[in-house]
């Protein structure tokens, strides 16, 4: 019985990670580190698209950046390891891993470690474009508490994330969110 409980529970988490591929937004950012997620920091990430392979054994996310007032295009890709998460590089060392996951949104728990061996713990909501009603921004800030990040330092970035889209690709950028 165990056996099949673990592989129901296996075979979820698979289903739940291929329909994590698609167009997202982020909405919001909360880190322990908080001037990793201000205005042009190194890991504020304005996420647009994630994909997955087959058994989501990789997975793609293309996302902004916004350094020095300029915005640029990046793609890592994360490499699922034994435990679930996955690891790939950017501004460091990180190990992500998907959370939570309805049709609206998505919440991803991430560490970081850079290159000068500082550790910040990061949460992202990514959305398909909307902002966190009041309800959802109540239980996010209560897992952001959960996750030791001081409820005071998240950040929206939904607002901000248009920037590098208005910047990069004109007007009609986000037609395929609303």
């Amino acid at each position: 019985m165990v056996k099949f409980l673990l592989l129901a529970l296996a075979f979820g988490l698979a289903h739940a990670q291929a329909k994590i591929a698609g167009k997202w937004m982020t909405v919001a950012i909360a880190a322990d580190n908080v001037d990793k997620v201000e205005l042009e920091g190194a890991l504020r990430f304005y996420v647009r698209d994630i994909t997955c392979d087959k058994e989501c054994s990789k997975m793609g996310v293309t996302f902004y950046v916004n350094a020095n007032g300029q915005c640029s295009k990046t793609k890592v890709t994360g490499y699922k390891q034994a435990d679930g998460t996955y690891k790939t590089q950017f501004e460091g060392d990180n190990t992500f891993e998907l959370v939570y996951l309805t049709p609206k949104y998505s919440v991803f728990k991430s560490m970081n470690v850079d290159r000068a061996s500082r550790v910040t713990n990061l949460i992202f909501v990514i959305g398909k474009g909307e902002p966190l009603t009041e309800e959802e921004h109540r239980k996010f800030m209560e897992y952001v508490e959960k996750q030791n990040i001081p409820p005071e330092n998240i950040r929206d970035v939904l607002a901000t994330a248009l920037n590098c889209d208005l910047w990069l690709n004109g007007p009609n950028t986000l037609r395929g969110f609303t």
